[in-house]
């Protein structure tokens, strides 16, 4: 049985789309299989990759290869060539390799069939990956001399055009056009600069009018922000103002889009049509500096702050006011539905909530709770004890294949049961560690919700050190207070959801 994997890569220029290649490379493999393999190959062995990713893991239809020639007998994997597996960095090259070589899984191309468990295919493979990959830096440093180049002509070559404009090509370089949505861009200008709204105002308005963001449901404080301070508006043209980083985390590669320093962009004429005047730009950014900022001196005021959400998945707001009790809402609850409460009637829930939860504690403690954590610590051990010498037996099936003891077709079956069981002992793992907790830990949560009570209770603690009990005793507290507006809502009775750590 082969399968087909199809993927577009730099070097096929981006005169073509990822559709154009791959059904080109889709002819060319399925025509060597009808002539080589005795017939075409079905729909549902053919792994079309229509991401762009350099490594296996930004790639799903690769790892779903990898998964697959693990666990069934594949005779081999249909490619236009060897780089097309890869042109990520040696981990991945690894990868693949080890992949191939102990499953038996052949590598086909029109030119060359490549068998890794013999040392010469192996070796001949290594190196075109290898230099797959010296192609991959060159080819990137390359493209990015050009985007600079454009960038510096005013062309703009980013792949989603921002609010307000559409991408559009003239000639062979693309630009950006003004489109309906330039309208609702200068109304939110207008109604930061003139009419003085804040940026959660203007986005509560534009939720109101049915106005809709390009990527989401409704729109947020934030993403006015970014509008307001974009100066493709006046005709700018700015470049890395969000640049991929990677690092590594628990082992895996991570890539992230942080805001640079403004000393690192790259801010030119475009040649596009600016939608807002500078003068008016230049009055939003002024607002933005001649704005105060958040009280630092005073502290903090909410003891529920970042624990106490809505149930539409945001951070419930603490609202003072002088001449009323304040209150706590949701910012998008004109949205979400969710209406506001009091401060202290919520508070006095919270209380009584966290008293329940101590006692429930307390007589679990006085129980017998001793021996049930003590019994799934053992049941947890033993488990782990048996994933070991798992591990040790899947290390010794890939000897035995090496050294012939075992044939392809009992290596593969063999693997499959393994990879079977493997997955059987962590989930029974996970679910036994969950149920680990001692009686220490128990004792520990219970002191830790007695000390948050007598905190909220007393008028002498400060907001920051309630908050910082809470914090070591609960950790997040779900608000639900859903009705139509035109109802007594204030009658209503709202719901708290306590999940504890």
């Amino acid at each position: 049985m082969y399968l087909v994997y199809l993927r577009k890569s730099r070097a096929d220029g981006e005169h073509e789309s990822v559709e154009q290649v791959l059904a080109k490379h889709y002819r060319i493999l399925q025509d060597y299989a009808a002539a080589k393999l005795g017939g075409a190959i079905p729909e549902e062995r053919i792994y079309r990759e229509v991401v762009s990713g350099e490594t296996i893991q930004d790639r799903p239809e690769m790892k779903r290869i990898l998964d697959r020639i693990q666990n069934e007998k594949i005779t081999g994997v249909l490619v236009v060539e060897p780089q097309r597996l890869s042109r990520g960095d040696l981990s991945d090259c690894g990868t693949i390799i080890r992949a191939f070589r102990y499953t038996e899984t052949l590598i086909v191309t029109p030119t060359k069939t490549y068998d890794l468990a013999e040392k010469y295919d192996r070796k001949f493979f290594e190196m075109e990956l290898m230099r797959g990959n010296d192609y991959l830096e060159y080819v990137k440093e390359i493209m990015m001399r050009g985007r600079l180049a454009s960038v510096n002509e005013g062309n703009f070559i980013g792949s989603v055009p921002p609010y307000g404009y559409d991408k559009a090509k003239v000639g062979k370089v693309y630009t950006l056009t003004p489109n309906a949505e330039a309208d609702t861009v200068r109304l939110i200008y207008e109604l930061w600069t003139k009419e003085g709204l804040g940026t959660t105002t203007i986005a509560n308005r534009l939720n109101a009018l049915h106005i809709k963001p390009r990527k989401s449901d409704i729109w947020s404080s934030a993403s006015i922000r970014d509008m307001l301070r974009n100066p493709v508006y006046i005709g700018k043209i700015r470049w890395n103002w969000r640049k991929t980083v990677k690092k590594y985390d628990e082992g895996e590669l991570v890539s992230s889009r942080p805001k640079s320093k403004k000393e690192e962009w790259l801010l030119v004429d475009g040649k596009h049509e600016p939608i807002i005047s500078e003068d008016v730009f230049n009055a939003s950014l002024a607002k933005f500096g001649s704005m105060p900022k958040v009280k630092a001196a005073s502290g903090l005021s909410n003891p529920f702050a970042g624990i106490l959400r809505c149930s539409c998945g945001r951070t419930m707001i603490y609202q003072p006011h002088r001449r009323c009790a304040a209150r706590l809402h949701c910012a998008y609850q004109m949205h979400c539905g969710n209406r506001s409460a009091t401060y202290t009637e919520v508070e006095e829930e919270i209380v009584k909530a966290l008293r329940k939860l101590a006692a429930d504690l307390h007589e679990l403690l006085t129980g017998n709770a001793e021996e049930i954590p003590a019994a799934h610590k053992a049941i947890a051990a033993k488990l782990q004890k048996e994933l070991n010498a798992l591990e040790t037996q899947q290390d010794r099936l890939y000897e035995f294949l090496e050294q012939g003891i075992y044939t392809s077709e009992v290596f593969v079956k063999r693997n499959a049961a393994l990879a079977q069981r493997r997955k059987e002992l962590n989930e029974a793992i996970k679910e036994a560690k969950s149920m680990e907790d001692s009686k220490i830990d128990y004792h520990q949560r219970y002191i830790a919700l007695q000390e948050a009570v007598k905190a909220l209770e007393s008028p002498d603690v400060s907001a920051e050190e309630k908050n910082r009990l809470l914090r070591a005793a609960v950790k997040t507290i779900t608000y639900h207070r859903e009705t139509d507006i035109r109802d007594k809502w204030h009658n209503i009775p709202f719901t708290l959801d306590i999940a504890l750590l």
